[in-house]
C-alpha cells in the first residue's frame, strides 16, 4: 500500500503543481490585462460554479463514501454505471430548472450570461466529478490527478492563445475553462469504459442505488456546501452591500489564498481511502502526527506573505487594496487548510458526516450574524472580513474539539497557539513595517517549534492533555 500511496501522492503533486501554475497565470495575469469589471465577472462565475454542484443532491458524495476503501475489482459496475446514467437524467432536469429560475432573478444581461455558463459547467462537472470520485474511492487517485492535469493543460493552452491575441473579455475565457473540464470528463470516461462496456445498464438498480447514495451523501454534500457558505455568505453580502467591484477585489484576495487550499484539499482526497483501511489505534497515531506536522508547516505561509505581497503590489498596483485584504484573510487559509486536511478527512473516515454538517451549520449561523452586523449596522468591510476569519477559526477549533472525543486525543494547546499566531499576524501587518513584521513572525514561529520540542508534544499528547 505504501507504493500505491506514493504513486497517488506523486500524481497529486504534479496535478496540483500544474494547477498552481495555471492559477497563477489566471489570477495574476488576467487581472493585469482585464478591466476590473471583466475580472469581477470572471470571479462571479467561479463563485457560482463552486455552489451549483450541490444540485447533484449528494449522489457523487454518497458513491465516494459507499465505495471508499474498496479495490477497483470489488465494485459492482452494473450499479456504478446505472447510477452514472441515472445522474445524467436527473441532473440535466435540475440544471435546466435552476438555470431558468436564476435567469429570471438576474438583473443584467451579463449576469444572465454568467448563469448560463454556470449551468453548462454544472452538468459537465458533476459527471466528471462522479467518475473522479469512483477512482479516488478505490485509491486510484493517480487517474483522477491525470484528469486534472488534462483539464489544466487545455485551459492553460487556450488562455495563452487568447492572451497572445490580446483578448481580454471574461466571457471568452469562461467557455475554454468549461472545455478543460470536458476534457477531464472524456479522459475519465475512457478509463472506466472497459468496466462500463462489460456491465449492463439497469435503470431499476440505477434509481434504487442512486437514491441510496444520495441518502448517504446528502449530509456530506450539505456539509461541503455549508463549508463554502461560511465564506460565501460574506462574499454575497459584499456584492449586495458594496457592489460588483468590491466583490471582485475581495474575491481576488480570497483567490490568492486558494492556491494553498487547492493543494491541501487534494492531499485530503488522497488520504481518505488509505485512512479508511486503518485500525482505530493506527488512526489515532495518524491523527496525532498530522496535527503536529501541520503545526510545523502551515505557519510558514505567514512568513511567505511578507515578500509575496511586496511583489504582488508591484505587479498589480490596481489591486493593492485586495492585497492588503490578504493580510487579514490569510488566517482563513490557515484554518481552512487545517480543516480540509484533518477535520473533514477524519470526519469522513469515522463516518461522522452528520456531525461535520452540524459543525458547519453552527459556523454558518455565526458567520451570517457577524457579517450582517458588520455590513448593515457598522457598514465596515474590513470588519466583515475579520468576521469571516473569526468564523473559520471557530469552525476549526470546534471540529478539533469534537474529533478529540471521537479519537481520544486533545489538542487544545495547539489550537490556542494557532489563534495567537493568527492575531499576531494581522496585528503586525497592520501596525509594523514589512521587515519588523517578518522578524516578529519568524521569532514567534521559532518559539512554537522550541515549545513543541521541549514539551515532548511529539512523543505523547496524552501526557499533557490526557
Amino acid at each position: 500500500m505504501n507504493k500505491e500511496i506514493k504513486k497517488n501522492f506523486l500524481f497529486a503533486f504534479l496535478a496540483q503543481s500544474l494547477s498552481l501554475i495555471v492559477s497563477c497565470a489566471t489570477n495574476l495575469i488576467l487581472p493585469k490585462v482585464m478591466s476590473v469589471a471583466d475580472f469581477s465577472y470572471w470571479q462571479l462565475f467561479i463563485f457560482y460554479s463552486n455552489y451549483i454542484p450541490c444540485l447533484a443532491l449528494g449522489l457523487n458524495d454518497g458513491v465516494y463514501l459507499r465505495y471508499g476503501g474498496k479495490k477497483l475489482d470489488q465494485l459492482n459496475y452494473t450499479a456504478v454505471k446505472s447510477q452514472y446514467y441515472f445522474g445524467i437524467i436527473f441532473q440535466l432536469v435540475l440544471g435546466i430548472l435552476a438555470g431558468l429560475i436564476l435567469t429570471i432573478f438576474s438583473k443584467t444581461s451579463e449576469r444572465r450570461l454568467v448563469i448560463f455558463f454556470v449551468i453548462v459547467y454544472y452538468f459537465i462537472f458533476t459527471l466528471q466529478n462522479y467518475l473522479g470520485y469512483i477512482f479516488q474511492a478505490v485509491n486510484e487517485t493517480n487517474i483522477y490527478s491525470k484528469s486534472i492535469i488534462i483539464q489544466r493543460i487545455i485551459f492553460f493552452g487556450f488562455q495563452i492563445c487568447l492572451l497572445f491575441l490580446s483578448i481580454t473579455d471574461a466571457f471568452i475565457y469562461i467557455p475554454f475553462y468549461i472545455l478543460g473540464v470536458l476534457g477531464a470528463l472524456v479522459y475519465l470516461r475512457v478509463k472506466i469504459n472497459p468496466q462500463f462496456r462489460s456491465s449492463a445498464l439497469n435503470w431499476s438498480i440505477g434509481i434504487s442505488d442512486g437514491v441510496t447514495s444520495m441518502k448517504i451523501g446528502i449530509s456530506l454534500m450539505i456539509a461541503n456546501v455549508c463549508s463554502m457558505l461560511v465564506l460565501g455568505i460574506g462574499r454575497q453580502i459584499i456584492d449586495m452591500r458594496w457592489g460588483l467591484i468590491a466583490f471582485g477585489k475581495v474575491s481576488f484576495s480570497l483567490t490568492l489564498m486558494n492556491f494553498a487550499l487547492t493543494f491541501i484539499m487534494q492531499i485530503g482526497l488522497v488520504l481518505f481511502p488509505a485512512l479508511r483501511r486503518l485500525k482505530q489505534e493506527d488512526l489515532k497515531n495518524t491523527y496525532r502526527k498530522f496535527n503536529i506536522r501541520i503545526f510545523y508547516i502551515l505557519p510558514l505561509m505567514y512568513l511567505a506573505y511578507i515578500p509575496v505581497q511586496y511583489v504582488l503590489k508591484l505587479w498589480l498596483p490596481q489591486y493593492a487594496e485586495s492585497i492588503n485584504y490578504l493580510a487579514i484573510v490569510l488566517p482563513i487559509c490557515y484554518f481552512d487548510s487545517k480543516m480540509d486536511l484533518i477535520g473533514s478527512t477524519f470526519f469522513k473516515v469515522l463516518n461522522k458526516q452528520v456531525t461535520l454538517l452540524r459543525v458547519n451549520l453552527i459556523t454558518i449561523v455565526l458567520s451570517g450574524i457577524l457579517c450582517g452586523i458588520t455590513a448593515y449596522v457598522f457598514n465596515d468591510m474590513n470588519a466583515l472580513i475579520i468576521s469571516l476569519v473569526i468564523a473559520i477559526a471557530f469552525r476549526s477549533i470546534l471540529a478539533d474539539y469534537v474529533l478529540s472525543h471521537f479519537i481520544g486525543i486533545r489538542i487544545t494547546m495547539l489550537d490556542i497557539l494557532d489563534v495567537l499566531m493568527a492575531i499576531l499576524f494581522i496585528e503586525v501587518n497592520y501596525f509594523c513595517n514589512w521587515w519588523t513584521a517578518f522578524l516578529l513572525l519568524l521569532f514567534t514561529y521559532m518559539l512554537r517549534v522550541i515549545w513543541i520540542k521541549k514539551s515532548n508534544y511529539e512523543m505523547d499528547l496524552s501526557k499533557i492533555y490526557g
